[in-house]
């Protein structure tokens, strides 16, 4: 299964030559090592997260945008956010309260070469605030993903958080619908209409389709000092899974 973002990027590589300047990346010099990383603005990184992304829309709370440029021209971003969990003290046996941050969104376009994904996420790891020791994200196995590009820069990998918590591994999987090719879950479903159930939500959307919704798997990465990384790793080294493979 190819994850959504590869199957976008294929389509848009075809769809995006039909434009009044033809295949105007072409001519852009793709070294990588000539590219900029650097901040955008939240409008700048949704019209690209919109086009590609799995569940085509921003994050609800986001902290920090970067983008990487080629002669100028944006070949993809990433978004920075609050790791939604945190403020229920989740990670406070972890001592990782008030040090994280969530990366939460991330895309390249079509044009871009091999390897611009795992520089536009180190360069902007760089640029974050100093006080944000752990950089997490989640994959979407319902978006095919695995995580390739956080195991191209050496994130550590958990798995799901559920498994590794014996109060919740046995919980029934959450429900989700799929509407217009997003996906909500049960608590945005709830935001969104009001209520959770079924013949509520086909009354507002009757294409919806219901789903089960997976526990997102975890990726992990550490920045400081050596024994910053040390001591934070030390806390979920007992966690730590070979990479997953297609």
């Amino acid at each position: 299964m190819k994850a959504h973002q590869r199957i976008v990027r294929e389509e848009r590589a075809v769809t995006d030559t039909d434009n009044l300047f033809g295949n105007w990346w072409d001519v852009l010099n793709k070294d990588l090592s000539k590219t900029i990383v650097k901040p955008i603005t939240h409008q700048e990184a949704k019209e690209i997260i919109e086009k590609y992304e799995w569940l085509g829309c921003m994050s609800a709370i986001n902290l920090f945008y970067f983008g990487i440029f080629f002669d100028g021209a944006c070949g993809g971003c990433v978004v920075y956010g609050l790791e939604y969990s945190e403020n229920l003290g989740v990670w406070d046996k972890y001592d990782y309260t008030g040090k994280m941050i969530l990366l939460s969104r991330g895309v390249c376009v079509h044009w871009t070469p091999k390897n611009t994904g795992s520089k536009l996420i180190m360069e902007s790891i760089r640029l974050l605030p100093e006080k944000y020791k752990i950089v997490t994200c989640t994959v979407d196995a319902l978006a095919g993903e695995i995580g390739t590009i956080y195991q191209a820069c050496n994130f550590h990998y958990i798995g799901n958080m559920r498994e590794n918590n014996p109060n919740v591994k046995n919980a029934l999987p959450r429900d989700a619908w799929k509407i217009k090719g997003k996906l909500y879950g049960s608590r945005a479903i709830r935001a969104k209409i009001g209520s959770q159930r079924k013949e509520e939500i086909l009354k507002y959307f009757p294409d919806a389709e219901y789903c089960e919704q997976k526990s997102k798997e975890r990726y992990f990465y550490f920045t400081g000092s050596r024994k910053e990384k040390a001591y934070h790793l030390s806390k979920i080294q007992d966690f730590i899974k070979d990479y997953p493979k297609r």
